[in-house]
């Protein structure tokens, strides 16, 4: 562990024990496998593989989600206005951009596309998961995620390749690969409005469209290691029931899970933080502090914070 200092101005997958168990129930006791001999126990090894492969291959195809883009519409500033779109099994789901204790963080790669300069995401609010005591955050039945696609020149056509990586979990939890492909030329036909449109109407909030008043984050140092605490001071009394996600802008910065509690006004939220894979201090500008409300009935999007006092 090595030093953090908070500046101003600037998975493995849950498959396996669910399998295990399901084979394990057809792998002969020792008692059993001694008294058929060493060649009829090595028999059955081959066929333990098979059997898992073969569970392991049905729960995939029964999981499997399907995934497609829409094309939406073309905005007054040239860009477009799509989502992709993730279908899920009854009974499955997936996860938000901050997926939780025991969730698999989605991630999007669009280079093979032409003539696309930049992609911004709209998350509509999640719900929460208990998942074995642990929290998770995450959508079920399906997930429209709009996205902005900036062309590189408004005038020539996009041609949209998407590739994805994300988990889907029921009583257990796999890895789910999708692509897609759209092309998008600049007086394409709208598909998909009314699924993005009510998709937008449950994105986050901005700081200023929540009342937020004041949003500050202080690093302590605690008995386990370093300790990070954040403020949210609204306008109005907030929900309660309001969690803080705090996320620290930087890869190889770990933060746990905060603990929430409310305060009149204010929602305060504390958390472990580690600095990973480096003996040097690592120092976080609070300007990349990126802070999360998420309630019942909203999300409020905060980025960076100041120093308290």
């Amino acid at each position: 562990m090595h030093p953090i200092v908070l500046a101003t101005a600037a998975a493995g997958l849950a498959i396996a024990a669910p399998v295990v168990a399901l084979a394990e129930d057809a792998v002969p006791t020792p008692a059993t496998a001694e008294e058929a001999g060493p060649a009829a126990a090595a028999a059955v090894i081959p066929e333990v593989s098979r059997s898992v492969a073969s569970i392991a291959t049905g729960i995939a195809a029964a999981a499997a989600p399907g995934m497609r883009l829409l094309s939406g519409w073309r905005a007054p500033d040239g860009s477009r206005v799509a989502a992709i779109e993730i279908a899920l099994a009854p009974g499955w789901h997936t996860y938000w951009r901050i997926p939780g204790e025991a969730g698999i963080p989605p991630r999007f790669d669009w280079s093979e596309s032409r003539n696309l300069a930049a992609v911004s995401y709209e998350w509509p609010r999640p719900i929460m998961f208990e998942t074995e005591g642990m929290q998770t955050f995450g959508y079920e039945q399906k997930l429209v995620l709009p996205v902005r696609l900036r062309p590189a020149d408004p005038s020539a056509p996009m041609e949209i390749t998407l590739e994805a990586d994300f988990g889907v979990c029921s009583d257990i939890c796999i890895a789910a690969e999708a692509s897609a492909e759209l092309a998008l030329a600049p007086d394409a036909a709208e598909d998909g409005r009314h699924e993005i449109e009510t998709a937008l109407a449950q994105r986050a909030q901005s700081a200023a469209e929540a009342g937020v008043v004041r949003a500050t984050c202080t690093l302590t140092p605690g008995a386990d290691g370093d300790e990070i605490i954040a403020t949210v001071t609204f306008a109005q009394p907030t929900n309660p029931g309001e969690i803080a996600l705090i996320e620290p802008g930087r890869p190889d910065i770990w933060i746990g899970t905060p603990q929430s509690s409310v305060e009149g006004l204010t929602l305060t939220a504390s958390a472990p933080m580690e600095a990973l894979g480096s003996d040097a201090t690592s120092v976080i500008a609070r300007d990349d502090m990126r802070l999360t409300v998420l309630g019942p009935d909203r999300v409020v999007d905060i980025r960076g914070c100041e120093a308290p006092g």
